[in-house]
């Protein structure tokens, strides 16, 4: 347990004070930020990152993902009692500009009259600041639940 937090502070560190943050850096703190959420709770939570290789040198806002992540533990899986897998995963459009990431869960599904959180409406805004008017932030339930 020791080493993967180590290893999330070694990649949220570095997140913190890069003026140019990339998605492969973002990716890195994902990956250590799941290990460590995997070690404190087991048998409850899968996950898998599936990013293009060549996504990693992308301009990308610190910790974009990694709110979209902790969301699907915190309200996903977190109260399921079976747990849930994640699914993180990034491709690039034939067009060869538009790039589409997403992170699903088969965690407790989502509440549909909910309102959307504080963290998902900064996070919003922090991609139309970055990335301009075309920059989308979608939620999806998906059947059965997640």
């Amino acid at each position: 347990m020791l080493a993967s937090l180590i290893a999330y502070l070694r990649a949220a560190m570095p997140q913190l004070q890069e003026g140019a943050p990339t998605l492969g850096r973002e990716e890195q703190l994902v990956r250590a930020y799941l290990d460590l959420m995997h070690l404190r709770m087991p048998d409850r939570l899968q996950f898998e990152i599936d990013v293009a290789p060549e996504l990693a040198g992308l301009r990308f806002p610190t910790m974009a993902l990694l709110t979209l992540v902790e969301n699907a533990v915190r309200h996903g899986i977190d109260p399921s009692e079976d747990g849930g897998r994640i699914l993180l995963a990034g491709r690039i459009a034939e067009d060869g500009e538009t790039v589409t990431l997403s992170v699903a869960d088969t965690g407790v599904g989502i509440d549909a009259a909910a309102p959307a959180g504080v963290g998902l409406a900064n996070l919003r805004s922090r991609l139309h600041a970055f990335f301009g008017a075309d920059a989308r932030l979608e939620l999806h339930a998906i059947a059965p639940h997640g």
